[in-house]
Protein backbone atom coordinates (compact mmCIF):
# COMPACT_ATOMS: atom_id res chain seq x y z
CA UNK A 1 0.00 0.00 0.00
CA UNK A 2 1.22 3.32 -1.32
CA UNK A 3 0.27 6.68 0.80
CA UNK A 4 0.32 9.43 -1.09
CA UNK A 5 0.10 13.06 0.31
CA UNK A 6 1.97 16.06 -1.50
CA UNK A 7 2.34 19.53 0.28
CA UNK A 8 -1.20 21.46 -1.64
CA UNK A 9 -3.51 18.72 -0.74
CA UNK A 10 -2.56 18.28 2.88
CA UNK A 11 -3.10 22.37 2.92
CA UNK A 12 -5.98 21.77 1.56
CA UNK A 13 -7.48 18.97 4.27
CA UNK A 14 -5.65 21.05 7.00
CA UNK A 15 -7.21 24.58 5.67
CA UNK A 16 -10.88 22.71 5.59
CA UNK A 17 -10.12 21.63 9.19
CA UNK A 18 -9.71 25.26 10.28
CA UNK A 19 -12.33 26.20 8.74
CA UNK A 20 -14.97 24.30 10.05
CA UNK A 21 -13.88 25.03 13.53
CA UNK A 22 -14.31 28.80 12.43
CA UNK A 23 -17.15 28.02 11.38
CA UNK A 24 -18.14 26.28 14.18
CA UNK A 25 -17.13 28.87 16.73
CA UNK A 26 -18.89 31.85 14.85
CA UNK A 27 -21.94 29.72 15.00
CA UNK A 28 -21.33 29.57 18.73
CA UNK A 29 -22.60 33.40 19.14
CA UNK A 30 -26.07 32.05 17.45
CA UNK A 31 -27.81 29.75 19.41
CA UNK A 32 -30.51 31.35 21.15
CA UNK A 33 -30.24 32.84 25.17
CA UNK A 34 -33.97 32.37 25.85
CA UNK A 35 -36.95 30.01 24.26
CA UNK A 36 -40.30 29.82 25.09
CA UNK A 37 -40.97 26.16 24.50
CA UNK A 38 -43.70 25.89 27.07
CA UNK A 39 -43.65 22.96 29.45
CA UNK A 40 -40.39 21.81 27.49
CA UNK A 41 -38.60 24.81 27.88
CA UNK A 42 -36.27 23.50 30.05
CA UNK A 43 -35.46 20.73 28.28
CA UNK A 44 -35.07 22.46 24.70
CA UNK A 45 -32.64 24.62 27.44
CA UNK A 46 -30.93 21.46 28.17
CA UNK A 47 -30.18 20.18 24.03
CA UNK A 48 -28.84 23.62 23.27
CA UNK A 49 -26.49 23.61 26.23
CA UNK A 50 -25.68 19.92 25.09
CA UNK A 51 -25.49 20.79 21.88
CA UNK A 52 -23.38 23.74 22.13
CA UNK A 53 -21.05 21.73 24.37
CA UNK A 54 -20.42 18.90 21.41
CA UNK A 55 -20.07 21.55 19.17
CA UNK A 56 -16.76 22.93 21.03
CA UNK A 57 -15.57 19.45 21.49
CA UNK A 58 -15.67 19.12 17.29
CA UNK A 59 -13.60 22.52 17.01
CA UNK A 60 -11.46 21.21 19.01
CA UNK A 61 -10.91 18.31 17.08
CA UNK A 62 -10.68 19.81 13.85
CA UNK A 63 -8.25 22.38 14.93
CA UNK A 64 -6.41 19.40 16.36
CA UNK A 65 -6.67 17.45 13.00
CA UNK A 66 -5.33 20.38 11.13
CA UNK A 67 -2.11 20.51 13.03
CA UNK A 68 -1.67 16.50 12.48
CA UNK A 69 -2.34 16.67 8.76
CA UNK A 70 0.84 19.52 8.63
CA UNK A 71 2.72 17.62 11.27
CA UNK A 72 2.13 14.47 8.92
CA UNK A 73 3.13 16.41 5.69
CA UNK A 74 5.99 17.66 6.97
CA UNK A 75 7.05 14.52 8.42
CA UNK A 76 6.57 12.67 4.91
CA UNK A 77 8.61 15.66 3.15
CA UNK A 78 11.42 14.98 5.44
CA UNK A 79 11.39 11.17 4.83
CA UNK A 80 11.49 11.97 1.43
CA UNK A 81 14.24 14.65 1.43
CA UNK A 82 16.38 11.70 3.11
CA UNK A 83 16.27 9.01 0.84
CA UNK A 84 16.98 11.67 -1.98
CA UNK A 85 19.84 12.18 -0.19
CA UNK A 86 20.82 9.01 0.21
CA UNK A 87 20.43 8.41 -3.20
CA UNK A 88 22.50 10.97 -4.10
CA UNK A 89 24.98 9.85 -1.87
CA UNK A 90 24.76 6.35 -3.37
CA UNK A 91 25.35 8.18 -6.84
CA UNK A 92 28.27 9.37 -6.19
CA UNK A 93 30.03 6.28 -5.02
CA UNK A 94 29.01 4.91 -8.37
CA UNK A 95 31.72 5.41 -10.81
Amino acid sequence: MTLRLDPGTAESVAGKHDAAAEAIDDAAGTAPASVDAGYGTAYVHEIIAAVSETAGEIAVINVGVARLVRDVADSIGLTDDEVGAQFDEMKALVP
